[in-house]
């Protein structure tokens, strides 16, 4: 996904290895650079996002996808904290 974000939008060098964060609406999340999951459940999931660690939390949550460094959550998304 990443490789065909910067071929279409020029993007300074120092960003290109950031992960890269999606949210449509309340209901999906969507992580580019993302190389694991510390923590799932129905109400919460931490990803490990290269640089990022990031915190989805809400209610009937679900790791849609994951692999090559995307990962997918859907559910009532009620807050993404980064720490």
């Amino acid at each position: 996904m990443k490789n065909k974000l910067f071929e279409h939008f020029p993007v300074p060098m120092e960003q290109a290895d950031l992960p890269h964060f999606e949210i449509n609406g309340s209901g999906q999340f969507l992580a580019d650079g993302c190389q694991g999951v510390l923590h799932y459940d129905e109400s919460k999931v931490i990803l490990h996002c290269e640089s990022e660690v990031v915190e989805i939390c809400g209610c009937g949550l679900s790791l849609n996808r994951l692999g090559d460094s995307e990962a997918e959550v859907k559910g009532r998304i009620c807050s993404v904290k980064f720490q």
